[in-house]
């Protein structure tokens, strides 16, 4: 082997490791953006109204589009509910001794009342597999039919 023949081996090794180094460099930015656009994503979020002026199913669309995460809870007189939202999905209801989608159908009879809605990070399971506005068109077929 030749001098020249080390030399463009050597060379060849210390581009590929400079390569290397430039993506992995290039990934961990890309993984920084990233998390720093989650943080900014779910920073404070305060919103709260009253259901007189703004439907339960507008306040759901609201949270969802915004793929919000966190719980809702929802009061009317002494009554109390809640939904709880992950990537902008409700997947677990609570309202009147009512747990899931029979919640939901109960709480959309509710037309006045206060809601404020609590970010929070959610590590529970998905008890509710259908969309809300599934739901909505369930109760008012019910409602249709009283």
């Amino acid at each position: 082997m030749t001098i020249t023949q080390i030399i463009v081996i050597i060379l060849g090794i210390i581009t590929g490791f400079g390569i290397c180094f430039s993506f992995l460099y290039l990934l961990n930015n890309q993984m920084k953006k990233k998390k720093e656009y989650d943080e900014i994503k779910n920073t404070t979020f305060l919103f709260s109204g009253n259901l007189k002026q703004t439907s339960l199913l507008e306040t759901i669309q609201f949270l969802e589009i915004g793929n919000r995460e966190g719980i809702m809870h929802i009061f009317c007189g002494r009554r109390k509910g809640y939904l709880t939202f992950s990537k902008g999905k409700v997947i677990d209801a609570f309202y009147r001794n009512s747990t899931g989608r029979e919640a939901i159908l109960k709480m959309f009879e509710i037309d006045e009342g206060d809601f404020y809605f609590e970010p929070k990070k959610i590590f529970q399971p998905r008890v509710i597999k259908e969309s809300m506005l599934d739901l909505a068109f369930e109760w008012d077929e019910k409602q249709k039919g009283k």
